[in-house]
Order: C-alpha cells, then sequence, then structure tokens
C-alpha cells in the first residue's frame, strides 16, 4: 500500500497537470496570463473558451490554430508569441501580414472575387492594404462607403458587390480588382 501511495499521488499531479493546459488560452504559442483572458473577456463580453489560437495584430484578425481566420478584434495588442506563417496551415502562396491563408480561407474569398493572385500583402486595422514593402493601394472602409446596398443588405449593381450582416455588423464586398471583409475593428481584403 505504501509504494501504491507515491503512484497515486503522481497520477494525481499528472491529471491536475492535464487539467490545467486544457484551461489555458495559447495565442502565437505562448499562454496568457489569467488576468489578461480575463481583460480580453470583459473588453468583449465573450467567454474565451481554452485552446490555442493565432492573433494579426496588425489588422486584428484571428483564429484557431491550424486555421482559417475566425472573426476580428482590435489590432495592435500584445497578445502571446510572433505570429508565424504557418500557423492556419496553409498552402495557397497568399500571405496576409506574413500568414499564410489556407485553402478553405481562399476558397470562401474566390466566391467573391474570383481568383485571388498568390503574393504577400499587407492589411491594417484602417482598412488600408496593399503590396508588403509597397504603399497603400486602397482602403477598404472608403471602398465599402461608396458602394450602395439596398434593406436586405445586398447590392449587385455596377458589377460591384456588397453584402452587410445587420445582425452581426459584418460586411464584405468585390470588385474586378478583389475583394475585401469588415467588422467594426478589422478588416481583411484580396486588394
Amino acid at each position: 500500500m505504501k509504494a501504491l501511495i507515491p503512484f497515486i499521488f503522481c497520477l494525481a499531479l499528472g491529471a491536475a497537470s492535464t487539467i490545467q493546459a486544457q484551461q489555458t488560452v495559447v495565442v502565437n504559442g505562448q499562454a496568457l496570463a489569467p488576468q489578461t483572458v480575463q481583460q480580453l473577456e470583459a473588453y468583449y463580453q465573450v467567454k474565451i473558451q481554452p485552446g490555442r489560437y493565432w492573433y494579426d495584430p496588425y489588422c486584428g484578425l484571428w483564429g484557431m490554430e491550424g486555421g482559417p481566420a475566425r472573426g476580428g478584434m482590435m489590432a495592435g495588442l500584445a497578445l502571446g508569441g510572433q505570429m508565424r506563417a504557418n500557423v492556419s496551415r496553409g498552402q495557397t502562396r497568399i500571405f496576409i501580414n506574413g500568414r499564410q491563408i489556407p485553402q478553405s480561407e481562399r476558397v470562401q474569398w474566390e466566391q467573391l472575387t474570383g481568383p485571388i493572385t498568390p503574393g504577400r500583402y499587407w492589411l491594417d486595422a484602417y482598412g488600408n492594404v496593399g503590396l508588403e514593402g509597397g504603399p497603400s493601394l486602397g482602403n477598404l472602409i472608403a471602398l465599402a462607403q461608396q458602394v450602395q446596398y439596398n434593406a436586405s443588405g445586398y447590392n449587385r449593381g455596377n458589377g460591384n458587390t456588397f453584402y452587410r450582416n445587420f445582425y452581426t455588423g459584418t460586411g464584405s464586398g468585390s470588385s474586378s480588382e478583389g475583394f475585401y471583409i469588415m467588422g467594426e475593428d478589422w478588416s481583411y481584403s484580396s486588394f
């Protein structure tokens, strides 16, 4: 029985560390402090589920490690480590702020825009977008303001498209030059 007690104690420690690991929020490879998680939950009025996430501090997009963008939040937050190029497991040769987007994300965008040219793009929190190292090619917010839409939230006039979800507040649109999607504090584009 005495030999069994240390064994049971080791099992209990292992179970405790497994439970702790399952309750951890990891962003860009680094665990967030519980206080940081609480602050984010209070600010966004959501419960952040334990798991492994990626976050793009330049434009505010985020997703689960190994997957496409799932939403947007405030840009510029010091969360976790540096975002890796392969964090979404993309193989499309389309990079947004250094992250290679996965095929499922590319398919979503191409349903709106048609083919997207592989390359390296930057996107900021203000909706400005361009080729990496180059000047802004346009502003998604300004583009969205130029497109008129009807009460249903959808417009296909003049070859441009625009969709606005009035429940979530997100919008998307496309033209012959590319596409965009945007929310209150984030945006994403192929321009």
